[in-house]
């Protein structure tokens, strides 16, 4: 019993010292579920017992923030910065409660102290929006740059000489005291001046040597002049790297072991060759060798390249392509008299092509050892166009700067932003069809081509493992004549709408490289319906904001509310909003399908809207509604924005999270003067997703009826993604508007009243669509992984034997859509 009581005694002692007590665990699990009010109580009673936790402070403060509650939020983020003063997180929460109240001075001081603390990107970025302002004062001179990651061997971040700011810095990197690397700043980083610093290219981009490794430790990142270290140094790498691991993948490949891989290879393909065509003209004479040895060090041996010689003023080249054709047959040269320029030479190789798809290959790229094995796979499956994910490097290909990893096809995103570029293979004989590239373009002959092999391919394949090493450097056509590009895209879109009669005005979008679509003004009829209860604060300025930015018909669905300065404001709305009343328990799928019965009748489009979006500008509803017309489009969602401009919604992944996630949450949604672009420009396209949500969601009144509306069963959640999986079963696609972007105070009025808790809608909602959720999401890498947030970060291995996912022309569609499983390694949808 004694020996009872004193273990007793040391577990009170140990947790009296600790910041643990039941209330903030209660406190995480309820802001986990949403559950505002109940997660504010539990972190405050902890905090009377823990009043030195300086984490849970500055976690109540950023609740308190969501909830529009600024003054006691700036109480608690006071009481958690000087209980934590370096944590650089929370005074960069500190400077967004700023920018909310306006108060540009004090949060330009709370983000240059986030920014002093360790160098952060998105601190960098908010001061760069207060750059005209006073956030352009400099930061600690005391910081001399910072570690922003570690990708494979390539590490980056920015520095600057305090004492020489306007010079390159020199930096160098040790690992366990060896020297593994150095180099210098020469990459722009607009923040880094904004924050003070005279530096407009301070960034640095820095490929380690072969002594690096990511399982010996931290790396040491230090100015050579002084030996100041770099905050985030010591950097501790990723032991577990996924990229890492993917570009080792063949490191312990005997020769046994590789012709055994060889023979597999050979009989799965057989019946199938790719024909590689590489345009050549007058590249550095390593590029080249790197690019054919690629080739040669192909697993699957069913290939031939053809190297087209577009008459190469240096002589290298030429004794070079010889030389590799006497070693190896398979490699056919093709000269050119005189220099035709990249359409006429790649239309030379396709006419010498002899296998049944052709793949297009730059003269200083490389492919990964198992491309042609995975093309070729792919092609078996009956496939017209195949492409893959790729590796962006530096001037060094092993010089690793992103995997991008891109989603299944979509259409949409592609004449919104061409998002593949490489690998790319066609059937042979589709290639020929089309006549091969335009000859007379001279830039973006590329996309031009693939518009015209998607308009004709009844099958279209995604390999999602990166095939191809795309070298990068400042003389490439894309760095250098960016207005041109823009515009000979702009021509080959506009060109494909007319070949498929599709009526569209093209113009350049937010970006470089991105495009917008309108559709002329449509005489459909639009009907808003706005479900609410109470909450002046909300429903006021939603219905303002529609009646300011569109002519559409507004149905307000009043659910019960009791508040005078509600009713009165509803009395006096004008004649185009209407107020229905509805009585009995709260049920957004019924409320919903019955303000479509009673007054839906004679419309043609439906837009589902929260009580607290709020539109911002015009045009929004007409970009959807072009879209929302379509025949083959069967549901459309906005961009939708926090109060702060961080983004709420940016599409929909499943399986992420639990049955379905929010893409970019949190991300800014300006970066800058900018728009960010997001992911591959995910944010300001059109694309299709999964689902989108139904706190802006439009959709034909055909469609909504043929699907019998929302599923009543489905109370408070996943009613809207319920919905889309619905339409998609239709063969409709779900889209998402990156042209419409409102604010959303998400879920505010129920969050306040426990509504959020639907635990049975998500066991329904799990249960009905087990088979959809147990596959990965389409439009979502598998790299990325099912773990909250949706994030675009590879976090898991890479699977160089991934399944292939596979669209197929839907008869009688005019697009590719879902399609049944074919065979393995295949998914379809």
């Amino acid at each position: 019993m004694v020996a009872g009581l004193d273990l007793l005694s040391r577990a009170t002692a140990l947790f009296r010292k600790s910041n643990t007590t039941p209330f903030r665990e209660a406190g995480r699990d309820a802001a986990r579920e949403g559950r505002l009010a109940d997660a504010v109580a539990a972190f405050r009673r902890h905090l009377e017992l823990r009043p030195g936790d300086g984490q849970t402070w500055i976690r109540l403060a950023n609740l308190l923030k969501d909830a529009a509650r600024y003054d006691e939020a700036e109480r608690c983020y006071e009481r958690g910065c000087k209980l934590r003063p370096d944590s650089a997180e929370a005074w960069l929460n500190r400077g967004h409660l700023a920018k909310l109240q306006a108060r540009e001075d004090l949060a330009a001081t709370f983000f240059r102290r986030s920014f002093a603390l360790n160098g952060n990107v998105e601190t960098g970025r908010e001061l760069m929006k207060l750059s005209s302002g006073p956030g352009s004062a400099s930061v600690s001179p005391s910081l001399s740059g910072s570690i922003d990651g570690l990708v494979a061997n390539t590490i980056s971040g920015w520095a600057v000489d305090p004492d020489r700011p306007g010079e390159a810095a020199e930096i160098e990197f040790l690992q366990n005291g060896t020297r593994i690397g150095s180099g210098a700043t020469s990459i722009a980083r607009p923040d880094v001046a904004a924050c003070g610093f005279g530096s407009t290219h301070a960034g640095f981009r820095i490929l380690l040597d072969g002594a690096y490794r990511s399982d010996r430790g931290p790396v040491v990142a230090r100015l050579v002049r002084s030996g100041a270290e770099l905050a985030n140094s010591p950097y501790q790498p990723d032991e577990d790297d996924s990229i890492s691991r993917w570009l080792n993948r063949w490191s312990g490949l005997n020769e046994d072991r590789r012709e055994e891989l060889r023979r597999l290879f050979d009989d799965e393909t057989d019946g199938f060759a790719l024909s590689i065509v590489m345009p050549v003209y007058d590249p550095p004479i390593a590029w080249l060798q790197d690019a054919l040895d690629s080739v040669l060090a192909q697993i699957c041996t069913r290939w031939e390249l053809i190297c087209v010689d577009d008459a190469s003023s240096n002589p290298e080249v030429g004794r070079v392509l010889a030389a590799y054709a006497l070693q190896d047959s398979r490699v056919r040269i093709v000269t050119m008299g005189s220099n035709a320029g990249i359409s006429s030479s790649t239309n030379a190789g396709l006419q010498a092509a002899t296998g049944s798809h052709v793949a297009f290959m730059d003269h200083d790229d490389a492919l990964e050892p198992e491309a042609v094995y995975r093309v070729l796979d792919a092609a078996r499956h009956d496939c017209d166009l195949i492409y893959s994910d790729e590796v962006i490097t530096g001037q060094t290909l092993d010089e690793i700067i992103q995997v991008v990893a891109r989603p299944a096809f979509s259409q949409e995103y592609y004449i919104s932003h061409p998002y593949f570029v490489h690998l790319v293979a066609v059937k042979r004989t589709l290639a020929c069809e089309v006549g091969g590239l335009d000859p007379d373009m001279t830039i973006s002959m590329d996309v031009d081509f693939v518009l015209r092999i998607i308009e004709r391919a009844r099958s279209i394949a995604h390999i999602p493992v990166p095939l191809y090493r795309w070298r990068t450097h400042a003389q490439s056509v894309g760095h250098a004549k960016m207005d041109a590009v823009m515009a000979a895209t702009r021509t080959a879109l506009q060109r494909h709408h007319e070949r498929t009669g599709r009526q569209a005005v093209v113009s350049d979008g937010p970006v470089f490289n991105t495009f917008r679509h309108d559709a002329p003004p449509t005489s459909a009829r639009t009907l808003i319906i706005v479900p609410t209860k109470d909450r002046l604060d909300l429903v006021k300025p939603c219905i303002d904001s529609l009646l300011a930015t569109t002519t559409a018909d507004i149905l307000v669905v009043d659910h019960e509310s009791s508040d005078p300065d509600v009713l009165s404001y509803l009395a006096s709305l004008p004649d185009r909003v209407r107020v229905q009343r509805f009585v009995g328990p709260f049920n957004y799928s019924r409320i919903n399908n019955e303000a479509v019965k009673a007054f839906g009748t004679g419309y043609d489009l439906f837009l589902f809207a929260n009580n607290d979006i709020e539109a911002i500008e015009p045009g929004w509803l007409e970009h959807m509604a072009g879209l929302s017309m379509r025949e083959d489009v069967g549901a459309v969602g906005a961009l939708l924005l926090y109060g702060d401009g961080s983004v709420q919604h940016g599409g929909v992944v499943l399986g992420v999270g639990g049955p379905a996630e929010h893409v970019y949450k949190n991300a800014p949604h300006m970066l800058g003067a900018q728009r960010n672009p997001g992911y591959i420009s995910g944010l300001v396209a059109v694309r299709d997703y999964m689902a989108v949500t139904g706190a802006c969601l439009m959709m034909r009144a055909d469609v909504f009826r043929q699907i019998d509306g929302f599923d009543e069963l489905l109370v408070v959640g996943f009613n809207d993604i319920d919905l889309c999986l619905r339409v998609r079963e239709l063969g409709l696609s779900v889209l998402f508007d990156g042209h419409a972007v409102l604010h959303h105070h998400e879920s505010a009025t129920r969050i306040k009243s426990q509504q959020l808790r639907h635990p049975e809608d998500t066991d329904l909602m799990s249960g009905r669509w087990a088979d959809v959720l147990a596959r990965p999401d389409p439009y979502f890498s598998p790299m990325f992984g099912t773990k909250a947030p949706a994030a675009h970060v590879i976090v898991t291995a890479i699977d160089p034997f991934a399944p292939v996912r596979i669209w197929r022309r839907k008869a009688g569609a005019g697009r590719p859509s879902r399609a049944r499983r074919v065979a393995p390694p295949v998914e379809a949808i």
